[in-house]
C-alpha cells in the first residue's frame, strides 16, 4: 500500500520539511509518480514511526538520521542512547515535580492571602536563603555575584522576588529568597557573600498588599506585622521579609501581594 506525503505528514504529525530531511539522508525512499507526486510505502512509514519514537525521546533529527543510516548504529549503541535519554527523562521528571510543588505552594499562599489579607497570626517558619547584592539592589555590579544572581533567577518559581530587612538595617531592600530545603536541591548554600542564611523560628505572619509606593518605601509591606509586634510587645529577631505572591492589575491599579514574616523572640 502507498500513501501520499500529505496523509503521512498529518497522521504522523511530522512536517513536510522533516520528511524531506529523512528522504535526503536516505532513511526513506520516496518514489515519485509520473505526475511528480511523492508516495510512501509501508517500509517508509514503519521507519518514520520508529524515527518518531526516538524523536519523542528527545533525540535530535540528525542523530536519528545517523542511527538509521546505511552505516548506522549497532544494537548496543542504540541501547546506550536509550539509557542516556532515560537519565535525561528522569532528570526532567524531578525538575517538573519540583516545579509542580513550587506552583502549588504559591497557589496555597495566594488563596490564603486573598481571604485573610492584613490579618496577623503566629506560625513556625522554616529556614530560608536570601540573595542580596553587596552593591545593593537585585543586579550586582560584581561579576561573580552576577553569575550567582543568574543561577538564582533560573531557579524561579522556587525563588521568590522579595523585600527583606535584617535586624539592625535602617531600611528594607529588594532581595531574592527561597526555602533552604528547596535551595539544597539546586545546590545553593550561604556563601559568606551575597547569599545569606535566614534562620526560621516562630514568626508573625500576614499577607499584605501595596501599590507602586514599595519602590520608594519598601518597608510599607511590614506595617501590619510591625503594628502587631508593638501592640503585643514582640521583638524582631533576625531578618524580616516578604515574598511576592502575585500582582493584581485589575482596574488599572497594580496591587502587589506579599507574604510577610517577622521572626520573633
Amino acid at each position: 500500500m502507498s500513501y501520499s506525503i500529505g496523509d503521512v505528514s498529518r497522521v504522523l504529525g511530522m512536517t513536510t520539511s522533516a520528511l524531506h530531511f529523512y528522504e535526503k539522508e536516505g532513511i526513506i525512499d520516496t518514489p515519485k509518480e509520473e505526475s511528480g507526486r511523492r508516495y510512501y510505502e509501508e517500509a517508509d512509514v514503519n521507519r518514520l514511526i520508529s524515527a518518531k519514537k526516538y524523536r519523542a525521546m528527545g533525540v535530535p533529527l540528525r542523530d536519528i538520521a545517523q542511527q538509521f543510516g546505511h552505516n548506522g548504529m549497532n544494537g548496543e549503541q542504540v541501547l546506550a542512547r536509550m539509557r542516556e535519554r532515560r537519565s535525561e527523562a528522569q532528570r526532567l521528571a524531578r525538575q517538573y515535580d519540583g516545579l509542580a510543588r513550587d506552583i502549588e505552594r504559591l497557589i496555597e499562599l495566594g488563596e490564603t492571602g486573598l481571604s485573610v489579607k492584613e490579618q496577623v497570626d503566629i506560625r513556625p517558619m522554616a529556614d530560608m536563603l536570601m540573595f542580596r547584592a553587596s552593591s545593593g539592589g537585585l543586579v550586582p555590579r560584581d561579576k561573580g555575584e552576577q553569575a550567582v544572581a543568574q543561577r538564582w533567577l533560573e531557579a524561579m518559581p522556587a525563588v521568590s522576588l522579595s523585600i527583606a530587612r535584617r535586624e539592625g538595617d535602617a531600611r528594607a531592600g529588594f532581595a531574592l529568597m527561597m526555602p533552604e530545603v528547596r535551595a539544597k536541591e539546586f545546590g545553593f548554600s550561604a556563601d559568606g557573600g551575597a547569599v545569606h542564611a535566614v534562620r526560621g523560628g516562630m514568626a508573625l505572619h500576614a499577607v499584605t498588599h501595596c501599590g507602586e509606593e514599595q519602590y520608594d518605601n519598601p518597608d510599607v509591606i511590614f506595617r501590619p506585622i510591625e503594628a502587631f509586634a508593638r501592640e503585643h510587645r514582640f521583638t524582631q529577631k533576625g531578618t524580616m521579609w516578604g515574598n511576592v505572591l502575585f500582582v493584581d492589575c485589575s482596574g488599572g491599579i497594580r496591587r502587589h501581594f506579599y507574604d510577610t514574616y517577622m521572626i520573633i523572640d
